[in-house]
């Protein structure tokens, strides 16, 4: 069974060249280790993508893509 969250973009700051790191607030008690991946879904793409947790806290989640 999985979770559907709503969550807010903080940062989404180039790093490397090609790569980003999102910072997003909401609500992560289902997050339970890095590594773990989560389903990112936008609203009038078709296909959703799973991303690998970098980081996490009790209100933000931190991915690298």
């Amino acid at each position: 069974m999985y979770k559907r969250d709503i969550y807010t973009v903080l940062e989404n700051k180039k790093i490397a060249k090609d790569v980003f790191l999102m910072k997003l607030s909401g609500d992560t008690d289902d997050i339970c280790k890095p590594g773990q991946f989560v389903n990112i879904k936008i609203d009038g793409q078709f296909l959703r993508r799973p991303i690998s947790v970098c980081d996490y806290t009790k209100d933000t989640l931190t991915l690298i893509y």
